[in-house]
């Protein structure tokens, strides 16, 4: 539960950096809550960090589409602050102190762990954005048909 408070505060805080709107700033903390939840939900649950940084990931990337479309703003307005929960930056300090520590183990373990949750972030906005640019072709392609009927 602490983690879970401290990147909803955690992407708060990003949201004013990134000078959100203060009438957007409750719908990126509630992307950043999201994220958050599931995140920890899955790694909880035993699941790899790769399923529950994807999951989380496609989760944000179907929650700012959808939420763009109402609020009239851009995807990434919401997004962006929405994925810094999901951020590998306690593995990617790990994996740096120990390349300079010289412990290959635990390099390779963090490193790892790093990568992953770096897939999964990718892979799961890749994902969603196929899912997106299908369902935009198929409502162009019924409009473009409408249009030669009339």
């Amino acid at each position: 539960m602490l983690e879970i408070l401290t990147c909803i505060i955690g992407t708060f805080g990003f949201s004013v950096l990134l000078k959100v709107s203060k009438q957007k700033l409750i719908f990126t903390v509630l992307g950043g809550t999201i994220s958050a939840v599931i995140s920890v939900l899955l790694l909880n649950a035993g699941e790899g960090v790769f399923k529950a940084t994807f999951f989380a990931m496609t989760a944000i990337c179907i929650y700012s589409e959808v939420l763009a479309r109402v609020i009239k703003t851009p995807a990434n307005v919401i997004l962006l602050p929405s994925t810094i929960p999901l951020l590998p930056g306690g593995s990617l300090y790990y994996t740096l102190s120990y390349l300079i520590h010289y412990n290959a183990k635990l390099f390779a373990r963090y490193a790892k762990e790093t990568a992953l949750t770096g897939l999964g972030i990718a892979l799961g906005a890749i994902f969603v954005s196929i899912i997106v640019t299908f369902i935009k072709d198929i409502q162009n392609h019924f409009k473009s048909l409408l249009l030669k009927n009339k």
